[in-house]
């Protein structure tokens, strides 16, 4: 009996949870996507969803409000940039981006071969017939060693 009613609290528990509306999904897409991509004014170098200043938290409320309210994206970064019009809030594309990924692969690959002609030639650099005429002489050697102390 108390099994079933452990159950049946947590089927209605989980049951009775909220799920976010679609609505409300996009709205946050929406406002992490502008966030994300404007430049903040109180912390240089840094976008208003990394700055830790309380006045771009402020900032951040006021984009979820006008988000909420129906504002479209042009028209909130003109809201934002008429608060500071001094200040240039889009973010400058990275002209370089390319450069470090192929830089990376070319170094990686670069390694890959060397690692890879060492292991191959490791065992291959002498030959068959070279190793054995030394083999030969040292055994001459060791056995001339060995007679001389008997």
């Amino acid at each position: 009996m108390m099994r079933i009613a452990a159950i049946s609290a947590l089927l209605f528990t989980f049951g009775c949870a909220s799920v976010p509306a679609e609505g409300t999904v996009d709205q946050g897409r929406q406002v992490q996507g502008i966030v994300r991509n404007t430049a903040s004014p109180f912390c240089p170098g840094k976008t208003l969803s990394s700055c830790p200043s309380p006045k771009a938290g402020e900032w951040r409320r006021d984009i979820r409000g006008w988000v909420a309210d129906g504002a479209s994206e042009p028209e909130i970064r003109n809201r934002l940039q008429a608060r500071v019009p001094g200040f240039e809030l889009s973010i400058p594309p990275v002209k370089s981006g390319w450069l470090i990924p192929v830089v990376a692969v070319a170094l990686s690959t670069l390694w890959l071969v060397v690692m890879a002609r060492r292991f191959r030639g490791h065992g291959a650099r002498k030959r068959p017939v070279e190793a054995l005429s030394q083999d030969l002489n040292l055994d001459a050697r060791l056995d001339q060693e060995l007679a001389a102390l008997d």
